[in-house]
């Protein structure tokens, strides 16, 4: 890296390894750990500004591309948080009902990164990071995102819970699964999920090849040695999943971030009060 941003990777180093944002590879929604929906939203958000503004130079001119990254990776802080203090309120209701908690906790955790590095953010920054974490829900939540940052990861995030947020558990595995014999909850702590999900992805295939029951649906599979999954839009989906979940476990969460081209952008100057 260039010298002109030495403090911002250094800043971004000591964010991935703080704690909260370490627990966030603990905890899963629907079987995708946040760590990994937190990539799909940074990696949808990098490609969706160099498809608008064809490179980063151009983007920066009319972004906070630092307040982006940072806003991103710490947009779901809450989900970690909330789960490991075990507290009864989720982090959807926090968003809609009690964003002040959501703004100190950004606020504090932002001041441990400026204390442990002893870079301190220019004011407008912190204020960008803000608004992008407390605004992500856009309209599920209590506040509206009112920058091209914010509007930019609301959408990125509803894409990923869209398209990405789905167990990608394959129908053909659990369908060898029960020519092995084994049981609708042998075959759930198998693949770390539900009754209910094995169920629902024997209930796509079926209804794709027009099936009445699990029996035919086996059958059908020991003659071909494959089933659909389901339609087109709920292939693309357990497919894109599968794919995402991959890619993070084998880079790791932290390694993709600093690795990614934008970083090279950055510049301490525009970023830190000095």
């Amino acid at each position: 890296m260039v010298e002109d941003n030495k403090r911002t990777i250094k800043f971004l180093e000591e964010l991935l390894i703080e704690e909260k944002v370490l627990d966030l590879e603990n905890y899963n929604d629907q079987g995708v750990k946040i760590t990994a929906h937190t990539y799909d939203v940074f990696n949808l958000s990098i490609n969706e500004i160099k498809k608008i503004y064809h490179n980063f130079e151009s983007a920066k001119k009319q972004l906070d591309l630092f307040s982006v990254v940072v806003g991103i990776i710490i947009h779901d802080l809450s989900k970690g948080t909330l789960r490991k203090n075990e507290d009864s309120i989720s982090h959807s209701q926090i968003m809609l009902k009690n964003p002040e908690y959501i703004v100190k906790e950004t606020e504090n955790l932002l001041k441990e990164i400026e204390e442990k590095t002893s870079f301190y953010l220019k004011e407008e920054v912190k204020k960008n990071i803000i608004h992008i974490v407390v605004s992500h829900h856009g309209k599920w939540g209590k506040v509206i995102p009112s920058t091209k940052e914010a509007q930019l990861v609301h959408w990125a995030d509803m894409y990923s819970a869209k398209y990405h947020r789905i167990n990608p558990v394959d129908v053909n595995d659990i369908l060898k699964s029960f020519e092995k014999g084994e049981n609708l909850i042998e075959i759930g702590k198998k693949f770390k999920c539900t009754t209910g999900v094995i169920k629902d992805r024997l209930k796509k295939s079926k209804q794709e090849l027009k099936l009445g029951s699990t029996k035919q649906l086996l059958n059908y599979f020991k003659k071909n040695k494959k089933v659909p999954l389901g339609d087109d839009f709920f292939t693309k989906r357990i497919v894109e999943t599968g794919k995402l979940i991959k890619s993070v476990e084998k880079e790791g969460f932290r390694q993709l971030i600093l690795k990614n081209e934008v970083l090279s952008v950055l510049k301490d100057k525009e970023i830190f009060k000095n």
